[in-house]
C-alpha cells in the first residue's frame, strides 16, 4: 500500500474498536472510530474514509440502517459489515447486510488477515 487508507469503525463497543485500531495502524492505515451510528455517520462526512468497517447490532440504530443510509449518501463508499451475531449468530444480520450494500462481511472476532482483505476488496 502506497498510501495508508482511511477506515472508520462504527462500533458500540470500544473494545473492538481499539482492536480494529490497534491491528490496521501498524498496517499503514489511518483509522477513526464511532461508537454510534450517528456519530458514524457524521466521521463519514468529516473524513471521508475509504471505507467503513460497521458493526451490525447497536443500541441507536442498527448496522443494517446505517449500510442503507451509507448507500445512500455516499453510494460508492466500500462498506464492511461485521458481527458477533448476538443470540441468533451472525450469519443471517450478515446476509441481511449484503442485501443492502455491503460488499464484504466479516464474523468477530477478526484477525487482521480478514480484514485487510476485506478492506480491499
Amino acid at each position: 500500500m502506497t498510501e495508508p487508507t482511511r477506515v472508520c469503525v462504527i462500533d458500540d463497543d470500544d473494545l473492538i474498536c481499539d482492536h480494529i485500531a490497534a491491528l490496521l495502524t501498524p498496517a499503514g492505515y489511518e483509522v477513526v472510530c464511532a461508537d454510534s451510528a450517528k456519530a458514524g455517520l457524521a466521521l463519514i462526512a468529516e473524513h471521508r474514509p475509504d471505507v467503513v468497517l460497521v458493526d451490525i447490532i447497536m443500541p441507536d440504530k442498527d448496522g443494517v440502517e446505517v449500510i442503507a443510509e451509507i448507500r445512500r449518501l455516499w453510494p460508492d463508499l466500500r462498506i464492511v459489515a461485521m458481527s458477533a451475531g448476538g443470540q441468533v449468530g451472525p450469519t443471517l444480520y450478515l446476509q441481511i447486510a449484503q442485501t443492502v450494500g455491503a460488499h464484504a462481511c466479516l464474523t468477530k472476532p477478526l484477525s487482521l488477515t480478514e480484514l485487510t482483505e476485506a478492506l480491499a476488496g
